[in-house]
């Protein structure tokens, strides 16, 4: 009998990284321990908060790919209609959540490359928990003083005093202060942030 832990649902793939959660393995993944952002062919990796499409893949995706497995097995010894609609509907889910299931969008791309770029880590800063956002905004804001006279991110935003080297720092200082400190404030400056450091990168790429 296997028991023991497992790795299982990988998702959010992107440069080299993905998140992974840690299953209690009782011959089936049983329970989801914690999920990990896992870096590189060393498979080094960051604890997160529990991802949730990451165990919605763990506890599915093996299921998905024998049941299919097996309904074309049976479809094709006793060929029907339902048999027939059975494989392919089974098929088409496990295609689904194998190629298509958690994979990163655009937008969190974009964040991803930019939390790489100031962190080094490629995640959103929402898979993280208050303290480690913390770590990493009081990072980022001592290196924006010491890079700009000591100045505030927010006065500089909120004064249109950015150029292209605050704005990769400036986006990312509001994406962790918005997860810190969710408001509708918090939105706001995040949203000006973010459309400055896109309108920087068209033009100077």
């Amino acid at each position: 009998m296997a028991i023991g832990s497992i790795f299982l649902g990988a998702v959010k793939k992107f440069n080299r990284q993905q998140i992974e959660t840690r299953f209690t393995l009782v011959i089936l993944p049983i329970k989801p321990v914690c999920s990990m952002l896992i870096v590189g062919k060393e498979r080094n990796g960051f604890r997160i908060r529990l991802h949730r499409e990451s165990v919605i893949a763990g506890y599915l995706r093996s299921p998905l790919v024998a049941g299919s497995v097996a309904a074309i097995l049976i479809a094709g010894d006793r060929p029907g209609p339902v048999s027939v609609s059975i494989a392919v509907i089974v098929t088409l889910a496990a295609l689904y959540m194998v190629l298509l299931f958690g994979r990163s969008k655009p937008e969190e791309q974009e964040e991803r490359a930019l939390m790489e770029e100031l962190t080094g880590i490629a995640a959103l800063a929402g898979w993280f928990d208050a303290d480690s956002c913390q770590v990493q905004y009081d990072a980022i804001e001592e290196t924006y003083r010491d890079n700009y006279a000591n100045n505030n991110w927010k006065t500089d935003l909120q004064n249109n005093n950015i150029n292209f080297q605050k704005a990769p720092l400036i986006y990312g200082l509001a994406i962790l202060h918005d997860v810190l400190h969710p408001s509708a404030d918090s939105k706001a400056l995040r949203s000006k942030a973010q459309m400055l450091y896109r309108g920087m990168k068209k033009v100077y790429g």
